[in-house]
C-alpha cells in the first residue's frame, strides 16, 4: 500500500511541461517554522506561480537562501516571468482540517528569456 504523503513529484508532473516552465506573478518571504510557529526570521521566498500546461494550477514554490528575483522585476516584466526551477519537486502533506495539499520547493529559479 502506497501512502499520497511518501510521494515525489517531479517539475514535469507539477508544471505540465517537459521543460518545467512556469510563469512567476509574486514573490514573498519565506519564514523560519520552529516547533510549528513562525520564528519571525526569513530564510527564503515563496515564489508564487501558475503552471500554463497545466490547466494554469497555481502552486507557491519555496527556495531558501537569497532573493533572485524581486517583485520589482516581475512589475517591469508586465506583471509576470517565465521561469523554470533548478530541482523543482513536490510532496503531498495533511493540513490541519485533514485535507491534501501539495508543498513544492526547488533550489534556485531561472529566468527564460
Amino acid at each position: 500500500m502506497s501512502i499520497i504523503t511518501s510521494v515525489v513529484l517531479t517539475a514535469v508532473q507539477i508544471s505540465g511541461d517537459e521543460n518545467g516552465e512556469c510563469v512567476l506573478l509574486s514573490v514573498s518571504p519565506l519564514e523560519e517554522y520552529v516547533d510549528g510557529k513562525p520564528s519571525g526570521k526569513v530564510v527564503g521566498q515563496k515564489y508564487h506561480i501558475v503552471c500554463p500546461n497545466n490547466k494554469y494550477e497555481k502552486f507557491i514554490v519555496k527556495i531558501k537562501g537569497k532573493q533572485m528575483i524581486t517583485n520589482d522585476q516581475i512589475q517591469q516584466a508586465g506583471g509576470q516571468v517565465r521561469v523554470i526551477f533548478d530541482n523543482l519537486t513536490g510532496k503531498f502533506y495533511r493540513t490541519n482540517s485533514g485535507e491534501y495539499a501539495l508543498s513544492c520547493n526547488a533550489d534556485s529559479a531561472e529566468v527564460i528569456k
